[in-house]
């Protein structure tokens, strides 16, 4: 079965964890763009890929065109990460969609979900309402939701199918501590708190519990064509605030109280039969049940719980506080500006004054000396208020030469042109200002920009780099990479299958480009023996090991796909590959400390062509051995011949110190056995990759080649012994 690549879009909450639990159960291929930071958060999870970048990115094009997503899901009124107290939240919100409903189209992607929510329905509905019933929305947060899924329809059509699934209030028990509570979640967690529920209103509303709303996620993913566009999930019952409060009442013994007059705030409920009928699809777990697993996770995480309650208290406290000193900051540098334009008003008016009866100063308006300076430095609103000023000084001077009424004064033209004029010039000068000010500002903003960007095609083209280089090394070093393995196929009258095994371990090593690899065989015990590593740090493993042992890697190399661990601090490899003859597997090769974004989907196929070619080396290989049997092996007998025999020792164990080497030979007595006895005698007590030969043809005493230092071989002795075979090891000077 073909896997379902689902790319999750949302940060790491409530919702989006059961939703990757559910998809990592049904064996999908699984990736988030959660944000930045988000691998602390990731790696509490199930295996999935995570790319640290926001939905409004420009890496949202390159991780699509990597990728190639079947399903996009938006998690949209389910991702609880967003501030909808925040004005630019509407803009964010839709740029992150619009974004990535774009490049999900570009790159032809089948099925894209949008999650909204029943929330859209304000107000009160006596019947249960269908998908034809127009949303009500005026809140911020559900007009924004509302508008997404307008944008998200004009992007459906025959190529990529976009569906929004409408959920009633979602519910059930928190992955983790730091998630935000859900509705319920909430008041379970504040009536435990403070020993008592504390209600304002009674609302009554439609709930699900969070399985149960996955699973219709999920329904919908995996349906190839959908007979409508909008989609209501109907929740397990419809409840009240009230029915919540008795079952905390009565389950867990926390009194209630109602504060102020009881009231209905709102009634809505899904109809969601069309859902119910196309999906076979129905929830399972009641508002009791869920209660049940709510509490059951706030008792046992209460205290972690209370922590993090306090933290954000005394942050929105904090935050507060913040905004407070911004306001009155605000505020004490519009009061000292006033203050600095009264003072700088009282100077020209007694200029004006003083000075504007000599002859000398007649031409001259302080005034609008005045209004010059406060446009220059107090901006747009003391300009004004300098007009209104300067003119107010004004007519006090005139009524006071003429001793003419204010109305007769601000009435004549010279006034009124004089007040047009002093406007005109503070609102030019200010708006000049301005706007300089905000061309610096966006210039400023471009070049962030800019930055921002060139590192981020910075970070892909390294990639792509990486890429480059891989192809480039296996062109020009074609026999030190890929043809390596060709080139021990055509010497396989000098090679063996084992060699061809070895020798693939250094050819992964370079065209993967990681240090640490190893290989493992098969063995009739059920156990996998450690054969070779290109380091010391790739023996992570001990030197046998039971496939059965670990499971995740089992069913996957079983299948013989690539297995890919994705989990910090793991005794599984990076990377597994097996290589298989016969339908059996014979050989697994294991990768080990690679960089995490060495972990994709390019270096798997890589591997797994790899794994392909090897295979198809190592079948040739038996097969060449099958024919030469009979030049290489005494007949109807597993003991090789001296000249074979006496190869293997020198190639394992030449200049290397006994007590250095990691091969052992032991002595066995035939005891008058025939060769065909004793040859199948210990084909049955030792490994298949331990050789069994004679060092002379009339040498009495047959010998074995074992994969173990001389320290480690007395148990290979006793076991011999045990099984009635007289044997004993000896050094590399006693065997010459």
């Amino acid at each position: 079965m073909t896997l379902i690549k689902v790319l999750i879009i949302g940060e790491y909450g409530f919702m989006t964890n059961h939703l990757i639990d559910r998809l990592n159960r049904e064996k999908c291929d699984i990736y988030t763009i959660a944000g930045i930071r988000s691998k602390e958060k990731a790696n509490k999870l199930p295996s999935h890929t995570v790319f640290e970048f926001s939905p409004d990115s420009v890496a949202v094009k390159y991780i699509m065109q990597c990728i190639k997503p079947d399903v996009v899901i938006f998690m949209g009124a389910q991702n609880d990460s967003y501030n909808w107290n925040n004005d630019m939240t509407f803009t964010q919100y839709t740029a992150e969609l619009n974004n990535v409903l774009i490049w999900a189209k570009t790159n032809k992607v089948k099925r894209f979900i949008y999650l909204s929510t029943m929330e859209l329905y304000e107000g009160d509905y006596e019947n249960p309402v269908s998908e034809e019933t127009n949303p009500v929305a005026k809140e911020f947060k559900h007009l924004t939701i509302y508008n997404g899924e307008s944008l998200c329809r004009l992007y459906d059509d025959e190529i990529m199918h976009v569906n929004v699934l409408r959920l009633p209030v979602v519910f059930g028990p928190s992955h983790f501590v730091y998630e935000n509570f859900n509705l319920i979640e909430k008041m379970f967690f504040d009536a435990k708190r403070k020993g008592k529920i504390s209600l304002s209103g009674f609302g009554s509303y439609m709930v699900i519990y969070v399985s149960d709303a996955v699973d219709a996620v999920y329904k919908l993913m995996t349906e190839k064509k959908c007979k409508q566009y909008v989609y209501h999930v109907k929740g397990s019952e419809v409840t009240t605030d009230r029915e919540i409060m008795d079952l905390f009442k009565k389950d867990y013994n926390i009194s209630s109280q109602l504060v102020g007059k009881e009231d209905t705030k709102r009634k809505v409920s899904f109809n969601g039969e069309n859902f119910e009928k196309e999906f076979f699809y129905s929830p399972h777990i009641d508002l009791s049940l869920g209660i049940k697993r709510i509490a059951g996770f706030v008792e046992e995480n209460y205290e972690e719980l209370i922590k993090k309650a306090i933290i954000e208290e005394e942050g929105a406290k904090k935050e507060q506080r913040k905004k407070e000193k911004e306001n009155l900051k605000i505020i004490l540098t519009n009061a000292r500006k006033t203050v600095e334009n009264i003072a700088l008003f009282a100077v020209f008016f007694l200029l004006t004054s003083n000075l504007g009866s000599l002859k000398i100063f007649a031409d001259i308006d302080f005034m609008l000396f005045y209004i010059l300076i406060t446009a220059l430095s107090f901006g747009v609103g003391q300009s004004v208020f300098s007009v209104i000023l300067a003119t107010c000084g004004n007519v006090y001077l005139r009524m006071k030469d003429t001793e003419i009424g204010i109305a007769s004064i601000i009435s004549q033209y010279p006034v009124i042109f004089q007040f047009l004029a002093y406007f005109i010039l503070a609102i030019m000068i200010s708006y000049t200002i301005l706007m300089n000010r905000q061309k610096e500002k966006e210039k400023q903003e471009e070049l962030e920009d800019l930055q921002q960007e060139y590192e981020l095609i910075y970070d892909v083209n390294k990639t792509n780099i990486e890429i480059k280089r891989v192809f480039e090394d296996r062109l020009i070093n074609y026999g030190d990479s890929i043809g390596k393995i060709y080139n021990i196929v055509s010497e396989l009258d000098l090679l063996d299958p084992e060699k061809i095994a070895v020798a693939s371990l250094e050819v992964v090593r370079k065209i993967m480009n990681v240090m640490d690899v190893c290989i493992y065989k098969a063995a009739r015990d059920g156990y996998y023996h450690f054969i070779d590593a290109t380091t010391e740090d790739a023996k992570v493993m001990r030197r046998a090991i039971r496939l059965a042992d670990y499971q995740e890697l089992s069913q996957t190399l079983e299948t013989g796909d690539i297995f890919v661990n994705h989990k910090i601090g793991d005794e599984l490899p990076r990377m597994a590959a097996p290589i298989h003859s016969d339908n059996k597997m014979i050989y697994i090769i294991m990768l080990w400390n690679m960089e995490f974004e060495q972990l994709n989907t390019y270096q798997k196929n890589l591997f797994l062509v790899l794994a392909k070619i090897i295979t198809s080396s190592l079948k040739k290989a038996y097969q060449y051995e099958e024919v030469g049997r009979m030049q290489n092996y005494y007949e109807n007998t597993d003991i090789l011949f001296p000249s074979v025999f006496n190869a293997h020792v020198l190639e394992k164990m030449q200049d290397i110190p006994y007590d250095q080497s990691e091969y052992s030979i032991i002595q066995i007595d035939s005891e008058g056995r025939s060769m065909e006895e004793m040859s199948d005698c210990l084909r049955m007590l030792v490994r298949d990759e331990d050789k069994i030969g004679k060092i002379k043809d009339e040498d009495p005493n047959i010998y074995l080649l074992v994969h173990a230092g001389y320290s480690e071989v007395s148990f290979v002795v006793q076991k011999l012994n045990k099984n009635g075979i007289k044997g004993k090891a000896v050094k590399g000077n006693e065997f010459k």
